[in-house]
């Protein structure tokens, strides 16, 4: 049982080590794992390059090449001008996006509650329904840090005036 707990101790610390500090095992101590990637990747190319093959294999052999090459996948993604990473950042925006003006209809409900509504008018210094959902909505979006940093790099003033429409335009994919 210590032995088990010991291991995944380690391992969280060596994966710790590995993505913040780019800690790796020496050379030799990797030589199975790159060896082993090395022919899956071989045997996998004979797939990928086939043209005439259906999406379903090339999509197949695409995700075990990457599996086996990983830094194949950043170097293709920098030449290409980490396009894979700015289809990464969209998609997970849009996602989140989505799941922030969900929020807007849920916001009626409390609203609808008479001591909770006095309690947010007097938080937020307003008392109109909209203005009040607006303020509320931009406080809902420090929930989400990668949402709104991606929202503040891709242009144009964010208030509380202007959320709800870079909302729905970030998660329709704008």
């Amino acid at each position: 049982m210590w032995k088990f707990l010991g291991g995944v101790a380690l391992g969280v610390v060596l994966a710790f080590g590995y993505v913040k500090f780019n800690v790796e095992l020496p050379g030799f101590l990797q030589l199975p794992g790159m060896l082993r990637g090395g022919l899956i990747s071989s045997a996998t190319e004979a797939q990928l390059y086939d043209l005439s093959a259906d999406e379903a294999t090339h999509q197949r052999a695409l995700e075990v090449y990457f599996a086996n090459q990983a830094h194949a996948a950043v170097q293709v993604d920098a030449e290409a001008g980490h396009r894979f990473l700015d289809a990464l950042y969209a998609a997970r925006a849009r996602r989140e996006a989505q799941e922030l003006s969900m929020a807007w209809s849920a916001f009626d409900t409390a609203l609808a509650k008479p001591a909770l509504r006095e309690a947010l008018e007097r938080k937020h210094g307003v008392t109109d329904d909209d203005a009040l959902k607006r303020a509320m909505l931009f406080e809902q979006l420090d929930s989400k840090p990668f949402l709104k940093s991606w929202l503040a790099r891709s242009g144009g003033a964010l208030t509380p005036d202007t959320l709800r429409d870079r909302l729905t335009d970030a998660a329709r994919g704008i």
